[in-house]
């Protein structure tokens, strides 16, 4: 894991994450309620292997990034893109762990994301969430409180320009 930021025992610290970060993420699985996994993969799953991990972790730092939020050692958060085939945009998720949630991380680690993202190239990102999720749609009108939502069967879909005053 490359840190992105200087760490203190006991202070969250951003980190990009890597390929043989796999049982880090396993063990964030197991910090996540049912409610929060619904959330983040739209769908009900009850093992980390569900999730794919091996897709999650299939990383090469341009068209597949993320970032992860760490407290001694354990991830707490993850935010990811993957770059969409029009080479332009890239499609982000955001997870944090239930116990961290309402404390800025998602914030923080979307920030950095996009950071990565402008420098690899990548000018929008693209948002599908639940319709009642309101921490993400909180999330989302912070970075962009002009953003046209797109609602369809309970799900909205948005695209996020990240210039650089949007993620300041």
């Amino acid at each position: 894991m490359l840190q992105l930021e200087a760490a203190r025992a006991g202070h969250v610290v951003l980190a990009r994450l890597e390929r043989s970060d796999g049982e880090l993420l396993r063990r964030l699985f197991y910090r996540l309620s049912p409610e929060t996994i619904y959330r983040r993969f739209l769908s009900p799953i009850a093992r980390p292997d569900q999730a794919r991990p091996e897709r999650l972790l299939d990383l090469d730092h341009r068209d597949r990034e993320a970032v992860a939020a760490v407290v001694d050692g354990e991830i707490v958060g993850v935010a990811r893109y993957f770059r969409l085939p029009d080479l332009t945009a890239a499609e982000v998720a955001v997870v944090v762990a239930d116990a961290w949630q309402g404390q800025g991380l998602a914030t923080r680690m979307l920030s950095s994301l996009a950071e990565l993202a402008r420098t690899a190239g990548i000018d929008r990102f693209t948002v599908t969430l639940q319709a009642d999720n309101r921490p993400a749609l909180g999330l989302l009108r912070r970075f962009n409180s002009s953003a046209r939502l797109a609602h369809s069967r309970g799900i909205y879909e948005t695209s996020i320009p990240l210039c650089p005053e949007v993620f300041q």
